[in-house]
């Protein structure tokens, strides 16, 4: 044996990924049932290549996916340590801006209402 040995990393190192996404549920067939809550469903997850140009190869392919699927599927891409780090993070990702948006909506309707009382209409 004549190479050096080179010490073993075990730490996880982030990485960027590729991720394609349903928020619609049409993929799933969760979308068209009654009473059904929006969520993100991960359709697929690929590590970005190190080399450039088989990155920007990567890319393309998962943007004419989304462009040439019939449900309205999103590409997005994420810093992560794993596959299922990728997945965890855009669905986490979702939840948060529905939260956020719900929120929105309690103090847009608050301040609705505050308007009323401070003009004196109490109809609304």
């Amino acid at each position: 044996m004549d190479h050096a040995h080179r010490p073993v990393e075990l730490t996880k190192a982030t990485a960027t990924y590729y991720v394609i996404v349903d928020d619609d549920g049409i993929i799933s067939g969760k979308g068209v049932r009654p009473g059904w809550t929006p969520e993100r469903d991960v359709v697929d997850v690929q590590r970005a290549s190190e080399h450039p140009v088989e990155r920007e190869l990567q890319r393309v392919d998962f943007t004419r996916a989304c462009l040439g699927s019939l449900a309205p599927m999103k590409f997005l891409t994420v810093e992560a340590m794993s596959h299922g780090h990728a997945a965890w993070l855009v669905k986490d990702q979702f939840t948060l801006d529905r939260a956020f948006e719900s929120l929105a909506e309690v103090f847009f309707a608050d301040e609705l209402a505050f308007d009323a009382v401070a003009f004196g209409d109490t109809s609304g």
